[in-house]
């Protein structure tokens, strides 16, 4: 699976948050409300353009639009890039990876007890 940079995981997310095929128009305005970021039409269109090359969507022609929709989930990218982080990072250690979570972040007592109860599974 080949990394996204910034933008295009951006455009992923707005994807798989509508649950539903998009369309450029649809991406525009999900940007805009999401991210604060206003594109030009033709920039989201250069990027779709790089999603399909990258395998990530495939497109539809509905009525006068182009309709996307991911061909990779959320979980699937998500492991996909924890993987990737572990090995590159953590030489595949993934306990050195969640030590490091763990001493990185501020984590609640709430956070404590349901990473517990994953650890127990």
């Amino acid at each position: 699976m080949q990394s996204l940079t910034n933008t295009e995981e951006s455009i992923m997310n707005c994807i798989w948050e509508q649950n539903q095929d998009v369309s450029v128009a649809d991406l525009l305005q999900y940007m805009k409300d999401a991210y604060g970021k206003s594109y030009a039409r033709t920039t989201v269109c250069v990027f779709m353009s790089y999603l399909r090359e990258k395998g990530y969507v495939a497109y539809q022609k509905k009525s006068h639009a182009y309709v996307y929709h991911p061909l990779i989930t959320r979980e699937d990218y998500r492991n996909e890039r924890v993987k990737d982080l572990a090995e590159r990072c953590f030489d595949g250690s993934p306990v050195e990876m969640i030590k490091t979570v763990l001493a990185s972040c501020s984590i609640s007592d709430e956070d404590k007890k349901a990473i517990a109860a994953l650890v127990a599974e």
